[in-house]
């Protein structure tokens, strides 16, 4: 995971995708060009219908409304949300809280208690589906509450907010840990609609919901026919995962996303287990749904950190062993996983949502947690504010790649990361294509907030024990690393390298899928021109230059708040070090909360002080080819995307305006 400066410098060194000597801190030219301001959200988060501890609604709430929520505790103000809860079942009413969120007049109520009730403008007449559990322990089906619960109430906050809301899914997926997924075809939610497309998915291939019913017709015959229950783990769960995706890109190949997320958590794939993906499962996922499957959610979770473990519930039989500034390794190892797909060409990039459940010790109004973080209060995704922002806006600009990920608000909403050759600007999940030798040029730009949701205003910790002093709730950007790749082709599934078998612990942080990703160039704070705006944030910018070389690569951003080498933080080169390492440093400010772990009476920096410790960002590629070489896998799946837009066209806006009507 992490070599030395010098070995970083001499693999950048044999990159064709050579960087220029320096960076200027300049200027970058007319105004037109760098208006492309982001919107921000989430799209894995639970309720009270599976596993979470707050309503659906109430989740919706806190993080897209502002101010104050009427309970109590800070609302979070998302452009757009996606309500990403489990497939299976649940036993508890999701209109109400559990018992453990500390909400005023909010306690578990299971659907034994509540059934021919009307709730929030809600009835549930029944049970449907087969027969699951008795009494307080009868469960829903995830097909019904998706349908009749969840996006009934997401349809009541469309109204009220004025926001974008989505009814998604984190699948349950057979042979492997989770994906989050969103079908949006018939969700109209502004004018009525239905999620029945997103409730077909998961009765059909989610392993946790084995109803051999579904829902039925007047005269009792399932809507739903030809289900596999059988087929739910192993290599044989693998397979019909595949179906899944296939169904996707079939049935709503520009309505719908699967990202496979907290990755690494269970170790890595198992032939007669349900856990993990090797790198051949997510090729697998892309070669079969090229405009569904396109890309990798690190982990949510971001305030577990002990002693012994770091954030995303990842422990030490992960695969790497836990998680990496706060994501997982297959996106924090320079020549990891990622960079092994971008090796390819593959149009695949890479998500950061909350995964929010629970606060941990404390209720969901507490601003304290030793769990989850609130969507929107740590975590960002953001994607293109586009005219008319919709559901689809989402998902066209998830798929486009011109998307990034930010944690504890490091950096906002208005990033800019684009290159130019000749003239022709090309930003995040675009390829630039130009003569080997000619001069590309590399703008980046960026807001740092004047103050973040944090908590707490004294000192990092990590950061006061190499002398800087820099307040969690003012977090500020230390330095940006440009991280380059040669793409080599895309792998066959023939070939003997496309199935690599993987380890769990820190061994499985050792493996290397693109030798050739460097750090190109690190740019300090101090390289960059800076600039202090009125409303306390910060300014930052820089132009540097490469040289297109004979072969195709790519780049790609990441930046983050902790110096190069910080003890128990970052390596020599500036590569994230395994987070359980952050808990060997003291949190001694007379601040800092008795909720944290002490060895021997000494607090040590884990849980929520950790996560607003260690922040990083990351950006999608850019993709360079030389001028004659074939295009690239990239290139050619967002070709397929138009030509899907334009031959779906017609029936897309005939659905829309038959529900309208």
């Amino acid at each position: 995971m992490h070599r030395s400066k010098s070995a970083v410098l001499l693999t950048a060194a044999s990159v064709t995708i050579a960087l220029g000597q320096s960076a200027s801190a300049g200027g970058f030219g007319e105004e037109s060009r760098k208006n492309n301001p982001y919107v921000a959200g989430d799209m894995h988060n639970h309720n009270t219908c599976t596993d979470g501890s707050v309503a659906a609604g109430y989740t919706i709430d806190r993080a897209v409304g502002t101010g104050q929520a009427a309970a109590g505790g800070t609302n979070f103000d998302l452009d757009w949300f996606t309500l990403g809860n489990h497939g299976g079942s649940g036993n508890r009413d999701c209109r109400f809280a559990d018992t453990s969120a500390n909400i005023p007049g909010e306690t578990t109520t299971t659907w034994s208690q509540t059934i021919g009730q009307t709730i929030q403008g809600i009835t549930i007449t029944g049970l449907k589906g087969s027969a699951n559990g008795t009494g307080a322990n009868a469960n829903m089906w995830r097909w019904q509450s998706i349908g009749e619960v969840e996006y009934p109430i997401i349809v009541n906050r469309s109204a009220q907010y004025d926001k974008v809301l989505v009814e998604g899914l984190e699948w349950v997926v057979p042979g492997h840990e989770h994906t989050d997924v969103a079908v949006i075809a018939g969700q109209h939610p502004r004018h009525g609609g239905n999620a029945d497309k997103m409730a077909e998915f998961e009765f059909r291939f989610d392993r946790g919901d084995t109803d051999s019913i579904g829902p039925v017709d007047l005269s009792n015959n399932p809507l739903w026919p030809g289900k596999d229950n059988v087929n739910n783990s192993g290599t044989a769960g693998h397979g019909k995962a595949l179906e899944g995706v296939k169904w996707l890109q079939a049935n709503y190949p520009l309505q719908s996303y699967a990202i496979p997320t907290h990755t690494e958590r269970q170790g890595p794939f198992s032939a007669t287990a349900s856990k993990g993906y090797n790198i051949e499962h997510f090729r697998d996922f892309n070669n079969a749904a090229p405009t569904v499957a396109f890309g990798i959610e690190s982990p949510g979770h971001m305030a577990e950190g002990g002693l012994t473990g770091g954030s995303g519930s990842y422990g030490s039989g992960a695969v790497g062993g836990g998680t990496y500034g706060m994501v997982g390794v297959y996106t924090a190892k320079v020549g990891g996983l990622w960079d092994g797909l971008l090796a390819e060409g593959r149009n695949f990039f890479m998500f950061i949502s909350s995964d929010w459940h629970q606060r941990g010790a404390f209720g969901a109004r507490d601003r304290y947690t030793t769990a989850d973080f609130i969507p929107g209060e740590y975590t960002k995704l953001y994607v293109p504010r586009t005219e008319g922002f919709r559901n689809q806006s989402i998902i066209d600009g998830m798929r486009s790649g011109n998307s990034y990920s930010v944690n504890g608000d490091v950096i906002g909403p208005d990033f800019e990361f684009r290159a130019s050759a000749h003239g022709q600007w090309k930003t995040m999940g675009e390829t630039i294509v130009a003569r080997p030798g000619e001069k590309i040029v590399l703008e980046v730009e960026l807001t740092v907030p004047a103050t973040n949701n944090s908590p707490y205003s004294f000192d990092n910790p990590l950061l006061a024990q190499i002398g800087q002093h820099q307040p969690l709730n003012k977090p500020s950007i230390d330095h940006i690393d440009l991280i380059t790749g040669k793409i080599t082709g895309v792998v066959s599934p023939s070939a003997p390298n496309y199935a690599v078998a993987n380890a769990a612990g820190v061994a499985g942080a050792s493996i290397v899928y693109n030798p050739t990703a460097a750090i190109a160039k690190q740019i300090n704070w101090r390289n960059m021109k800076v600039k202090k705006q009125r409303d306390g944030s910060t300014r930052l910018s820089f132009e540097t230059t490469f040289t297109m070389g004979s072969e195709p690569g790519y780049i790609r951003a990441r930046g983050t708040n902790i110096p190069v080498a910080t003890p128990n933080v970052t390596d020599s080169a500036g590569n994230p070090l395994l987070d359980a390492n952050n808990a060997a440093v003291s949190c001694t400010d007379s601040s800092c909360p008795a909720h944290l772990e002490s060895v021997n009476g000494v607090k040590k920096v884990t849980h929520d002080v950790q996560a607003w410790s260690n922040l990083w960002f990351y950006g999608n590629p850019i993709f360079l080819r030389p001028v004659g070489s074939p295009k690239l896998l990239v290139e050619q799946n967002a070709e397929l995307a138009r030509r899907l837009a334009i031959q779906n066209g017609f029936d897309r806006w005939r659905e829309e305006h038959a529900e309208r009507d």
